[in-house]
Formats: structure tokens, sequence, C-alpha cells
């Protein structure tokens, strides 16, 4: 069995045990073979100048697998109409008593009657000094700066909005674009880049997942952060590009 059949046979299982019967799942969108020429046949247009904050190097393919992985998960939302969805990637792992504890969530978002688009229930906080708890909530905070996209309810409304910032035309990775949705990136160029920054974004505390592993254990291994960067050649295009554009 592959690593990735592995992990998608480890999560299957453990959305059994919580009981969550009824869910679709993903083929995460495989762009390491992707050239340049492929993503401009695709539309996708990288930010300009985008660098990593911490390793200074650009955008990596599994960044941009990622992104169209969760961009994929949006478009269907609004397609379908749906009001709210629960988006998990496979790397996630569940806290005990897991679906009591979203409930309590979602209880929580209806008894506050708060507007929202977006609400994690896995993240890595970066600025814990600019987060506040929702008023007379125990479940709830404002997040601040934020990474990984682990596991997020989405409103309808919410994924809308993100369609509508129309991120292929700028790419950067997923939980960069996030924040910057919800106005709260330390990187005011990028910031700048999306007129719109009105996604009303919300965090469970506690929180309710997370990942399997971390970078410093032993067997980490990551598709976005192991695979090689964007660089800006006239390659051949991949055969395979018309089938990514059909699933985008």
């Amino acid at each position: 069995m592959s690593r990735k059949a592995a992990v998608l046979y480890f999560f299957q299982s453990k959305a059994v045990d919580i009981f969550i019967r009824a869910y679709t799942l993903y083929t995460y969108i495989w762009c390491r073979a992707l050239t340049e020429t492929d993503l401009e046949f695709m539309g996708v247009r990288l930010m300009p100048g985008y660098k990593d904050p911490y390793y200074k190097r650009p955008i990596t393919k599994g960044e941009i697998g990622c992104f169209m992985s969760h961009y994929r998960i949006w478009a269907k939302t609004t397609y379908e109409g749906l009001d709210e969805v629960l988006v998990l990637e496979d790397d996630a792992r569940f806290e005990p008593y897991f679906r009591f504890k979203l409930q309590m969530v979602l209880n929580e978002l209806r008894r506050l009657k708060v507007s929202w688009d977006l609400v994690y229930i896995g993240r890595k906080s970066l600025n814990d000094n600019n987060e506040s708890r929702l008023e007379n909530s125990k479940l709830l905070v404002r997040p601040g700066y934020s990474y990984w996209t682990l596991g997020y309810l989405l409103s309808g409304r919410g994924a809308k909005k993100l369609l509508n910032a129309n991120p292929l035309k700028k790419l950067l990775p997923v939980d960069e674009f996030l924040p910057i949705m919800f106005n709260q990136h330390p990187q005011a160029e990028w910031l700048e880049q999306f007129d719109e920054r009105n996604l009303i974004a919300l965090s469970a505390s506690p929180l309710l997942i997370y990942p399997i592993r971390y970078t410093s254990d032993d067997g980490y291994v990551s598709d976005t952060e192991d695979s090689v960067t964007v660089q800006v050649a006239r390659d051949e295009p991949s055969t395979d590009r018309k089938e990514i554009k059909e699933d985008l």
C-alpha cells in the first residue's frame, strides 16, 4: 500500500469511528508534473514576487495542488448551493469526542446568532495577541494570523467570497490566502492584492483537530513542503493538464 493510500485508509477508518457516515472524498490534485505552461493553460497565475515567509523560497507544486484541491471544494459548495460544509484534510487527527465537540461549536454558533463565513476547527495560531474571545462564548474566538487548513467549517456565503477574490490569478498557499481574506495577514503587500477582505472568520477554542504528525516527528512527510518549487520556464506541457483543468 502506498503512503498516500495508507493515509486515506487511516482517515476513512477514523471517520467511521467518529460516526461521520456521509462524506465526499476529494482526491488531492497532483501538481508535481506541472510546468509553468500548464499553469497558464489552466488560467493559473502565481502571485508576483511571492516568497515563503520562513524559507524564502517560491511556492511549491505541492502547495499549488493543495490550493487547487480546496478551491475545487469551494467551487462545488457554490455550484450546489450548499449552506454549510465541513472541510477536512487527510492528515487530521481528531480529538476525543470530536463529534460531540463539533456539535457544541455548531450549537454555540446558533445560540449566539453570530454571522460567520469560516470557522477553523484546526489551525496553528501565529499571533495569539491579536485574538479575542467572542462575547458570551466559551468555544469561539476571532482568529489572528494562522497557518494550516486541517479542518474548517465553511458557509455558502464564505465559499462565494473566496471564489470572488479570483485567487487563481494571484495564487499563493491556501493557508496564507485565508488570513488575507479576513484581513489578518502581516504582509501588507499581499493584502493589497485583494480588494475585498471581508471574510468573517472564527475559530473553535479549544481546537477539535491537530496534525497526525508534526515536522519534528519521526515519519513526518509533507506533500506540500517536500516538492519542487515552480520555476518560470517554457517546458513542454504535461499530457494530463486538460484533466486537471476540468477538475477545477
